[in-house]
């Protein structure tokens, strides 16, 4: 499902995308509503609304056919991550935040809330959003975001021969260590920080 749509809303803007494709014009408001058997344009209307709001259409009023399908631009929010003890992981992408991804570099990233104060000694609090560039690979030291069996935590990164260290930055904490053999998975490299103030 696309993130942030509802499972119509993903079906309607999938139904725009096709028809666009082998049409080479978008649909009109009464022909998304005959393909999903709508009684009314009135339902139809409503969704592609919705998409305009959410950042993945825009149109020209009162022109017909003016649709024009959007790639969201922004960051994902993907849900929360753990600075404390691990949490199940929890993707809810209704969110985009409103920053140029490229102001972190190149790559791809997301944003996830962060919960609990296991990395407060690095400046990073309940209740802040760590900017993360996707990738599988970190070096010592670096903030990650891991995946330990099906939860996330945010933690330093600290790779050893025999175990790899999970490395929280509050003394009052003790750090998670794993065997090589059974080595999380990185998800993303902490790439910048935004607190709501």
């Amino acid at each position: 499902m696309t993130r942030g749509l509802t499972p119509r809303q993903a079906q309607v803007l999938e139904f725009i995308n096709r028809y666009l494709d082998e049409q080479g014009y978008p649909p009109t408001v009464r022909e998304v509503a005959a393909n999903f058997g709508f009684r009314s344009p009135r339902a139809a209307h409503d969704h592609m609304k919705a998409l305009q709001r959410k950042g993945f259409l825009r149109s020209s009023p009162g022109k017909p056919r003016t649709l024009s399908v959007l790639t969201p631009k922004g960051i994902p929010m993907l849900g929360r991550i753990a600075a404390g003890e691990p949490m199940l992981a929890v993707e809810e992408a209704d969110e985009m935040l409103g920053l140029d991804p490229g102001f972190f570099g190149s790559g791809k990233f997301f944003a996830l809330l962060v919960k609990g104060e296991s990395m407060i000694d690095a400046h990073i609090q309940d209740g802040d959003m760590v900017i993360l560039r996707a990738q599988e690979e970190a070096r010592p030291g670096e903030v990650v975001a891991v995946l330990l069996e099906d939860e996330v935590t945010l933690k330093q990164f600290y790779p050893g021969k025999n175990e790899i260290e999970l490395r929280p930055a509050n003394s009052a904490m003790q750090s998670i260590r794993v065997k090589p053999d059974k080595a999380p998975k990185i998800l993303g490299v902490m790439k910048g920080l935004v607190r709501k103030n």
